[in-house]
């Protein structure tokens, strides 16, 4: 799995407000849309419940054959035995963090920085962000410029983030990225499966039009 990760349309979840029934149904019909791996990312949650969560949404990325990440959280991931984790930069260092969950584990890394590009040794992929506003997370925006260069520099695979929907992917024609990541462009759309249709078909087009 690690070594074939489908980043093309990457969803980062937050189960919110919403019941567990509802949150796996949107997560399913993303699945069934085109969405290759999901990252569970719970900030409200106390351990007890993001672990019971997660035991959810694991089962259903076992059943259709997609990696399910867990966000910071290395005890979590442990615990469940996820196919991996996304660090931000204030995280655990990614090689401790390699040490901890072994060779065989995906290592996303946040970074927005050309500079922060000499300490990503052990990480699999780079998630590469804010591409623009977002609500669901607070971070400084990066430039496409910024972001095409860390692109032609990164020796691993690049996943766009940050306010991304079809009108922005457009934007990134031309950069040379893995993917993308989103999240309210599925989680608040009222057809989570025809949306993350939709988007993976616009990246893809971009794919194409190199």
């Amino acid at each position: 799995m690690k070594n074939n990760l489908d980043l093309k349309l990457y969803l980062v979840a937050s189960r919110g407000k919403r019941s567990d029934e509802v949150f796996l149904n949107i997560l399913e019909n993303a699945i069934k849309g085109g969405v290759g791996i999901i990252q569970l990312r719970e900030k409200e949650l106390n351990s007890r419940e993001f672990y019971e969560l997660g035991k959810k949404v694991q089962k259903l990325c076992k059943t259709y054959k997609i990696p399910f990440l867990i966000n910071d959280r290395i005890d979590i991931a442990l615990a469940l035995n996820a196919d991996g984790v996304h660090l931000g930069q204030e995280d655990l260092e990614v090689k401790i963090a390699r040490k901890l969950l072994g060779e065989e584990k995906i290592i996303g890394l946040s970074l927005k920085t050309l500079e922060q590009l000499d300490f990503i040794e052990s990480a699999d992929y780079l998630g590469c962000g804010a591409i623009r506003t977002t609500p669901t997370k607070e971070s400084s925006l990066i430039s496409l410029e910024t972001l095409e260069q860390i692109c032609k520099k990164s020796p691993i695979p690049v996943v766009a983030i940050g306010g991304i929907d079809e009108e922005v992917i457009s934007e990134l024609k031309g950069i040379d990225l893995s993917g993308v990541a989103v999240v309210r462009a599925i989680m608040d759309a009222s057809d989570p499966c025809l949306s993350a249709k939709k988007l993976k078909e616009a990246f893809c087009a971009n794919l194409s039009s190199k």
